[in-house]
């Protein structure tokens, strides 16, 4: 018997094909029923909280922009006498501000008191800023290198050796002062053996200043360090002052 056109060979296949589909429909619109609600809501939800970061980012990088902005106002005003108008913007920016502009505003209002020569407020700022844990380590290094170096006439050179020692080392940015610093206190505390290394290293690093380089070498043969084991000839401090 020939098959007529367009009739499927085993209508039985189609058959349970539109049963398996209508089935699969029926769950799909059973799990909607069920789920549908709840996919929307947190949908929604996630695209709330993506747009509330969003906001919060945008608010906080132009809060930022301003503080900066204020920060660097205030210096210009220091820089042009107008200090009377820079202080109190700075004074609040300290109680109010953002940690990091807080401490760089102390760390500008310390800089004004130590050119205006009040050593006392200048050092006890810096250390305010030195023990602050909410700021970047950078900023506390320099406070506290700052800090110390003020007061290195009244501290105990044991104190000062504690408090530099980590930066008192090659390869760190404070090196050059933090290691000057300590090797004078060894000095001071009858060390000069503990001393030496400090100032062949400082002598050695040719990423100092020269000025630095000389007076480490004037202090490394004062201890007892041979010009040749610096480098110098028998001339300390010329040639690392001439680099």
């Amino acid at each position: 018997m020939t098959q007529l056109a367009n009739t499927p060979a085993k209508p039985d296949d189609t058959f349970l094909r539109e049963v398996d589909e209508e089935y699969r429909r029926s769950q799909l619109a059973g799990l909607w029923q069920r789920f549908g609600r709840w996919m929307i809501a947190a949908l929604v939800l996630a695209l709330a909280g993506l747009a509330g970061f969003l906001y919060w980012q945008d608010r906080k990088a132009a809060a930022a922009g301003e503080a900066g902005a204020a920060l660097a106002r205030a210096i210009e005003q220091l820089e042009v006498g107008e200090g009377a108008r820079a202080r109190p913007a700075l004074e609040a920016m300290t109680r109010d501000g953002a940690p990091v502009y807080a401490g760089l505003a102390r760390m500008v209002l310390a800089n004004d008191a130590l050119a205006g020569g009040d050593k006392a407020k200048a050092r006890g700022l810096y250390e305010a800023v030195a023990r602050d844990a909410a700021l970047p380590q950078p900023i506390r290094d320099a406070a506290l290198v700052k800090a110390v170096r003020i007061g290195f006439d009244q501290l105990p050179p044991a104190e000062v050796v504690a408090r530099l020692k980590p930066l008192a080392v090659p390869g760190n940015g404070w090196f050059g002062v933090a290691g000057e610093l300590v090797a004078v206190a060894h000095i001071k505390a009858g060390k000069p053996e503990a001393a030496r290394p400090i100032l062949i290293a400082l002598v050695k690093d040719e990423t100092l200043s020269p000025s630095l380089r000389a007076r480490a070498a004037q202090l490394a043969v004062a201890v007892g360090v041979d010009p040749a084991t610096l480098g110098l000839g028998q001339q300390p401090g010329t040639q690392a002052g001439a680099q």
